[in-house]
């Protein structure tokens, strides 16, 4: 499968608040995903790097790794910032975070607490300030938050 680099991808953002809920329940069931996903491989199939990318739990730390950025936009938002916080397009957090000597058990449990806290936060948006926007800093294009579930639903898939 030939998968598009994540920071060549473009987005059509400008996504109806009436999408909040199915986003939210997408970025919900992630976590159960992720599970399902890695139930069944071997620490081998887990750990195995290929080329120069990341091994299967080094992607699933990858998702938890994340969540203090999302959540954190979250927060710009919320404070009407005229620009998102930027993300480290180095990763440096899941290239120094060791996943592959951790059990998938724990990658998946850490992943759904710190998920767990940004549904929550995503939960209690109301309708006025779901029509917020920052500019995201690599988009260069203003995002709801709305589009940003939509952003990070896409990340995690």
């Amino acid at each position: 499968m030939n998968r598009q680099r994540w920071f060549d991808r473009s987005f059509d953002l400008g996504i109806s608040a009436e999408a909040l809920p199915g986003l939210v329940e997408r970025l919900r069931s992630t976590p159960s995903r992720l599970e399902e996903g890695l139930a069944g491989l071997t620490p081998a199939e887990l750990t195995r790097r290929t080329g120069d990318g990341w091994s299967i739990a080094e992607h699933a730390g990858h998702l938890s790794d994340l969540e203090p950025l999302w959540s954190g936009r979250v927060d710009d938002l919320l404070a009407r910032l005229p620009r998102l916080r930027p993300a480290d397009l180095e990763n440096r957090a899941t290239w120094d975070a060791g996943h592959n000597a951790r059990r998938p058990e724990e990658i998946v449990s850490e992943f759904r607490d710190k998920r767990g806290r940004l549904v929550d936060k995503l939960s209690a948006f109301t309708q006025a300030q779901l029509a917020m926007t920052s500019l995201h800093p690599r988009l260069e294009q203003p995002m709801t938050v709305v589009d940003l579930c939509f952003f990070v639903a896409e990340h995690d898939d």
